[in-house]
């Protein structure tokens, strides 16, 4: 596949109820944000960035363009990416969660890479024990039928990839680099307090 402009969606905009309801990309994590330790291992794999969030607003947009999900009521993570892509420029786009601090840094290039044949919509992280839906790499043209699944009242993200034609990609050299974190810091139990 001959290089082409990426944009990386990055997912916040949840409730945060795995954490006691906070901002999961605001939470401190080694003396900053969670979200800053993401961009610093995330940013400089893609070209274009995007913070998909519905709360604290202000604060992403210091960091990176933001979008709200167009549905009402915080209706997960596919609303999140349908808004995204709905914003995005660019043929490719790769999505990771604000949960997971320090992905892989050829996160980009390998799930581009299992995106290589023309009929592959879409392709997922698989850390080696589970897949990682949130961990993905998919087409523009993913957002037309992506829209279409919510628009039924749809919301699994399995269920929409499983309808596309995906694939998953093999990390299961580094399943470390998927740990999520729901709450606390690193090193502490503490949460951030919000705007």
């Amino acid at each position: 596949m001959m290089r082409q402009a990426i944009t990386g969606i990055i997912l916040s905009g949840g409730l945060g109820q795995r954490a006691q309801g906070a901002d999961k990309g605001l939470l401190p994590w080694g003396g900053r944000t969670r979200i800053e330790a993401l961009l610093d291992d995330f940013g400089p794999q893609v070209d274009h960035l995007l913070i998909s969030c519905n709360r604290n607003l202000e604060r992403y947009a210091k960091l990176a363009p933001v979008v709200s999900d167009e549905l009402p009521g915080y209706q997960g993570p596919l609303a999140g990416i349908a808004a995204a892509l709905a914003r995005s420029k660019t043929e490719y786009a790769v999505v990771v969660p604000c949960d997971c601090p320090h992905p892989p840094q050829d996160l980009v290039s390998r799930l581009l890479r299992g995106l290589q044949e023309p009929a592959l919509e879409l392709v997922y992280a698989h850390d080696g024990t589970r897949p990682q839906y949130l961990f993905c790499a998919l087409r523009r043209r993913c957002a037309a039928p992506l829209r279409a699944y919510l628009d039924r009242g749809e919301r699994s993200v399995q269920g929409w990839q499983r309808q596309m034609n995906c694939r998953e990609v093999d990390f299961s050299d580094c399943p470390e680099k998927f740990a999520n974190y729901n709450h606390g810091s690193k090193g502490s139990e503490s949460l951030i307090s919000e705007e």
